[in-house]
């Protein structure tokens, strides 16, 4: 952490090791900060470490978070620190409280979501019970009081226990085999579980800017988990990920768009230096389906042209995609998807990925 850039506020308290370190980047975020902070402070499990990082907020974030500080004034848990650091994104802050985090196991919360006040206790017990490395649930959509889906990637406990176990978990995780019929198996977001904080620390694992790569998680579970013996998931569904239904991140925007097409190919790249070719392929190559497919319903819905279009499905980082994927494998919607994609139906694009949701 470049002390230069940062400044912590940590009262002194004289506490045994935390049982895990809650690490929750904020940016601009006031509206939703008390919602974050008070799910957290009502955890069951007492004996945690809350690190805000405010990573340069222009709003009242920094005084609000040196306020919930001041619970630091006896000698009661939770403990809680306070990093201020210039902006510089999601995942330079999350490496920001990583440095000053004590905890046997390490969590990250965005600052706009909310948990279950029972989350990290369930997470923590089925950690030591089990001795595992890495714990996961489930999570809630949540986009009011009023709307709430659950989110099942397993409908019961699951457990992955050495390296080929752990292997096959990974990959299906960057993107499930052809047959699967949901683009996504277990989600990839690191805001659902809880990590061994040892392996943090003998490694040096940290976070890539998503400035560089759009999405710095996938990068980090591709980074992590090949360090890992035993991880477990469990069906409970205790993390909330708050919506934003005014958000723009589903317009098509060409600079994040470039972002995505790097990320794409760091992803083959990392892969490529752990499995072979033959065990990493198909999973690759449906991440990459993924992206093509959301890539175009953008643009669809942006109302790009044709030729905008044709022009995306002409790109390097599609051809393998698109001229060898057993997408006859796949189940009917996913195939019929991918067969207009590979044959530039356009105007039947158009019409499926515009009411497609």
């Amino acid at each position: 952490m470049n002390k230069s850039n940062c400044s912590v506020k940590m009262q002194s308290k004289t506490m045994k090791q935390p049982k895990i370190s809650i690490i929750v980047p904020v940016y601009n975020v006031e509206k939703y900060l008390d919602r974050c902070m008070q799910s957290l402070l009502g955890q069951t499990l007492k004996e945690i470490e809350i690190i805000l990082v405010n990573d340069g907020s222009l709003d009242n974030c920094p005084a609000l978070c040196d306020g919930y500080e001041s619970f630091n004034n006896n000698l009661h848990w939770p403990n809680i620190k306070v990093i201020h650091k210039k902006n510089e994104g999601l995942g330079f802050a999350r490496n920001s409280g990583l440095e000053v985090a004590t905890g046997e196991y390490v969590a990250f919360l965005d600052s706009d979501d909310f948990v279950n006040v029972n989350m990290y206790e369930r997470l923590y017990v089925k950690a030591k019970e089990k001795n595992m490395d890495i714990v996961y649930c489930n999570c809630n959509i949540y986009r009011d009081d009023k709307h709430i889906y659950p989110r099942k990637d397993v409908i019961k406990e699951v457990t992955f226990s050495g390296r080929k176990a752990v292997d096959e978990f990974l990959l299906d995780m960057v993107a499930p085999l052809p047959e699967y019929h949901h683009d996504v198996r277990y989600m990839m977001s690191v805001w659902h579980a809880v990590y061994r904080h040892s392996i943090f620390m003998k490694y040096g694992i940290r976070f890539v800017s998503e400035r560089e790569f759009v999405s710095e998680d996938i990068i980090f579970n591709i980074d992590f988990l090949p360090r890992v013996e035993r991880v477990c998931y469990l069906p409970d569904c205790l993390h909330y990920y708050v919506v934003n239904t005014n958000s723009l991140s589903h317009a098509y925007d060409d600079a994040k768009y470039q972002r995505m097409v790097s990320l794409s190919w760091a992803v083959k790249e990392r892969l490529a230096k752990i499995y072979s070719e033959e065990k990493y392929r198909l999973h690759y190559l449906r991440y990459v389906f993924c992206f093509l497919r959301n890539t175009i319903k953008r643009m669809v819905l942006m109302k790009e042209t044709n030729k905008k279009i044709t022009e995306t499905l002409d790109e390097e980082v599609y051809q393998e995609l698109l001229s060898s994927y057993p997408y006859q494998r796949m189940d009917l919607k996913h195939g019929i998807v991918f067969f207009l994609l590979k044959h530039r139906c356009i105007l039947l694009l158009r019409i499926l990925l515009k009411y497609n949701k």
